[in-house]
């Protein structure tokens, strides 16, 4: 939910291809990114809507979505007082 484009696309880059981009103080490489991805996303509106896709509710592209092999959903329903 605090992502911002820039690493939306450099996270796409290294589940896609397993590799990371990096160009600082004149120097340009890439390197392999072997690594697993863990990552928890709060919903987009502060609770999630059932009645939207997961997509919608954290507001994440499906082309990176579709890197992770597992997506799980936990709620915390609120009991009426």
């Amino acid at each position: 939910d605090k992502m911002n484009d820039q690493d939306r696309t450099s996270i796409h880059e290294a589940m896609e291809q397993q590799t990371i981009s990096i160009s600082k103080a004149g120097i340009v490489a890439t390197l392999q990114a072997r690594c697993a991805v863990i990552a928890v996303g709060n919903p987009t509106d502060g609770r999630y809507d059932p009645q939207r896709t997961f997509a919608q509710n954290v507001n994440l592209s499906d082309p990176i979505l579709s890197r992770f092999d597992l997506l799980c959903v936990l709620r915390d329903e609120s009991d009426a007082v």
